[in-house]
């Protein structure tokens, strides 16, 4: 008897889409033939518990239907059971729902619900890589990025903007936060090479966009075991000015003040009198007193649905995730 699929849909994703999507999702899912079980979440954190208690008891394919915070908390909860001794691996699918929907383009390679869909119902899986995210009192996984420095104040601004999506919102609040944000100075360590500069950003990536479509890491593969880091100095207005396009676009690498490295560990570590506040995949993080931000790669760890054609030739994304369990 096929297990069946776990839906976890977020109804407040995309400023209230969940709730309107959910009658076209149930439609496509018995349309292709995918038997589903749907869970709505209540309030933040609680697709981590949805997540991880539909791993443990053996739910083979969990979806996360929202945006980048749905997807976030679902693969923190199958991750958390997988540490816990889950038997097997669940796989992550998405059905995006979200304003940014930065790593359904590096899962899916679109944001088109009917890849989401279809993959669903007939994908293949790709094991992902997923960042590790280390603090005094605290552990975190990220799917897709984590920054800190003027991207805090940004995701603070952004809160306040729910009615603006995608690029628009970010553009909006970066503006507003570039009017009262001062570098930062911190000590950043990749792979043992240590250097001190104060930054506007740093930013650690496994997908390739950030803020719902700025090119951040054009080089970036989610499945390569290398997390790829930005960080800019800096800047003055004018400097800004030149700066911020070329990101939206991918053209900032090798600009003066902008610096790409890869590698497999990062430590962040602040050197003034302010402690380290942080956003992983869009989800802003202000603990108390902390001062060094641990990040590591965990190659291939998490099962991906990917769309047909994509990820291993696999009769369908059933199958494909217990022999993922198997291995």
């Amino acid at each position: 008897m096929t297990t069946p699929v776990h839906v976890i849909l977020n109804p407040r994703a995309g400023d209230g889409t969940g709730r309107r999507v959910r009658p076209e999702l149930e439609r496509e899912l018995i349309r292709r033939g995918v038997a589903f079980v749907l869970e709505e979440t209540e309030d933040p954190g609680h697709a981590v518990e949805l997540a991880r208690a539909a791993a443990s008891r053996g739910s083979r394919i969990v979806v996360a239907a929202g945006g980048d915070g749905t997807i976030h908390e679902v693969a923190n909860g199958l991750l958390q059971a997988r540490d816990n001794g889950a038997d097997g691996r669940s796989a992550l699918a998405v059905v995006p729902i979200g304003t940014g929907n930065d790593f359904v383009k590096a899962a899916l390679g679109g944001t088109n619900r009917k890849l989401a869909y279809d993959a669903v119902a007939g994908g293949r899986v790709r094991d992902l890589d997923v960042g590790r995210a280390e603090w005094d009192g605290g552990l975190e996984y990220f799917v897709n990025g984590i920054g800190t420095g003027i991207d805090v104040e940004v995701v603070r601004q952004m809160r306040r903007l729910p009615r603006l999506h995608g690029v628009v919102s970010y553009m909006v609040a970066l503006v507003r936060a570039l009017a009262r944000y001062k570098a930062i100075p911190l000590r950043i360590r990749i792979d043992g090479d240590e250097a001190e500069r104060r930054v506007m950003i740093i930013a650690v990536g496994n997908g390739h966009c950030l803020a719902g479509g700025f090119h951040v890491f054009p080089g970036a593969r989610p499945d390569d075991g290398l997390l790829d880091t930005c960080v800019v100095e800096e800047l003055n207005f004018l400097e800004i000015i030149r700066t911020l396009p070329r990101v939206l676009f991918g053209k900032h690498v090798g600009m003066p003040k902008v610096f790409m490295d890869r590698g497999t560990a990062v430590e962040i570590a602040a050197t003034g009198a302010d402690p380290l506040f942080f956003q992983l995949d869009g989800e802003l993080r202000e603990p108390d007193g902390v001062r060094v931000l641990r990040v590591c790669i965990e190659p291939a760890a998490l099962p991906v649905v990917t769309r047909p054609g994509h990820g291993r030739p696999m009769a369908s994304a059933e199958e494909a995730v217990q022999c993922a369990g198997e291995a």
